[in-house]
């Protein structure tokens, strides 16, 4: 029976280098093919990941920045966007300034040039991170231009004990979803992410169903921490070989990485 398939990309769908192998392209005609839907859920920004759908040439629906944003790359029609309250955002800034953290801000670009990152005085995330994001940094915005437009904060490369005190900092005062991911597999250290209250994977796969008129009931595969919520909700739960630890008690089966074509078993075990 044709169902929704929700995957991640990254360390999932394609590896570090962000190629998709051959195996897992047909793999995804055959689900196609098969009626199945299939739905990309990724933390990558929306203009990022219209680069990388591009290079592997991919027309997929998309739950971006771990649900804060959807978008249907076929007809470029956006179905989902929640965004931090301008209030609850600047308490949260400020919550975070006093670790001595200033977050990476990804916002909705409303699909206007300029770019989707707005950077702070003195950003604590990692050198590497900042560089990778100087494309897509709107030079002509600062935090206080964009706070009804902000869908995630973002920093790398934080020492893991400052990324957790962060993350129940957020938590304790019901600020937003911080995510702990470490070691961070392109930067190093920790990675701390930070949604809007109430916002996952999930809650954009929702919303894809509502858009789409599909039952909510799906399989899902996934890797990492901000997978969790994904593969908790999935009547088929599949993770990724090495993955998060958490991910491993969750699934109902383990399939290898990129590098071993894992992702091509996915048809099959549809049953």
């Amino acid at each position: 029976m044709p169902m929704l398939v929700v995957t991640d990309l990254d360390r999932t769908f394609w590896g570090l280098d962000c190629v998709a192998p051959a195996a897992h392209l047909q793999a995804l005609g055959e689900l196609e093919a098969a009626g199945h839907v299939v739905l990309a859920a990724t933390g990558r920004r929306l203009r990022n990941v219209a680069r990388l759908f591009e290079l592997n040439d991919l027309q997929l629906p998309v739950v971006a920045l771990d649900g804060s944003i959807g978008m249907d790359f076929a007809t470029m029609h956006r179905f989902h966007r929640i965004a931090f309250d301008p209030a609850a955002l600047l308490y949260l800034l400020e919550t975070l300034d006093c670790l001595e953290i200033r977050p990476c801000l990804y916002i909705d670009d409303h699909g206007e040039p300029g770019g989707d990152v707005v950077i702070p005085e003195n950003p604590t995330s990692g050198r590497n991170h900042l560089e990778f994001l100087e494309e897509d940094i709107n030079q002509g915005l600062n935090p206080n231009d964009v706070e009804a437009d902000v869908l995630e904060l973002v920093l790398t490369g934080l020492p893991s004990n400052l990324a957790h005190t962060a993350a129940k900092s957020v938590h304790s005062q019901a600020l937003g979803v911080a995510r702990v991911d470490e070691p961070d597999p392109l930067y190093g250290g920790s990675r701390l992410t930070v949604s809007p209250p109430g916002i996952s994977k999930v809650s954009g796969v929702e919303a894809f169903c509502r858009w789409a008129g599909h039952p909510f009931d799906f399989a899902a595969v996934g890797d990492g921490v901000n997978d969790v919520e994904l593969l908790q909700a999935a009547s088929i739960s599949i993770a990724i070989a090495n993955s998060y630890p958490a991910l491993l008690d969750l699934a109902d089966h383990i399939i290898a990485p990129p590098a071993q074509t894992g992702w091509s078993t996915v048809p099959q075990l549809l049953g």
